[in-house]
């Protein structure tokens, strides 16, 4: 009789289905939001005035940019006059040179009734 009554106590119990827990991989744990932000107020300055600065910096590389590109341009410009003037110069002192020449003022000289007397001219050095 013991063994049915075993038999009748495995029976009478029935097997319980539990719901499997499903169970997360990782334990979460419960995130808090700071009631802080992590940057303190003098950060936020500091950040503030280092981009204001940037930003300065930043219109001022542009405005030095510019005023050396116009003043190579001048430079350029200047250059170009310098040039053309010594060019100038030097066929102003050829036709000067020329109009000089002995023999021009010889030719000129005969024209006009002159004559060349070597006797009468000295050098003067200094």
């Amino acid at each position: 009789m013991s063994q049915n009554n075993l038999a009748q106590d495995l029976q009478s119990i029935e097997p319980l289905h539990v719901a499997p827990q499903e169970r997360p991989l990782h334990n979460p744990q419960v995130k808090t939001l700071p009631k802080h932000s992590p940057v303190s107020k003098f950060e936020k300055c500091l950040m503030t005035l280092c981009g204001f600065i940037i930003a300065v910096m930043m219109i001022l590389t542009i405005n030095v940019t510019i005023s050396v590109s116009t003043a190579q341009h001048h430079l350029q410009d200047m250059q170009t006059r310098v040039s053309q003037l010594k060019t100038s110069n030097t066929s102003h002192r050829q036709e000067a040179n020329e109009l000089q020449s002995r023999s021009r003022l010889d030719k000129i000289a005969k024209a006009n009734g002159l004559v060349l007397s070597n006797d009468k001219i000295r050098n003067v050095d200094k």
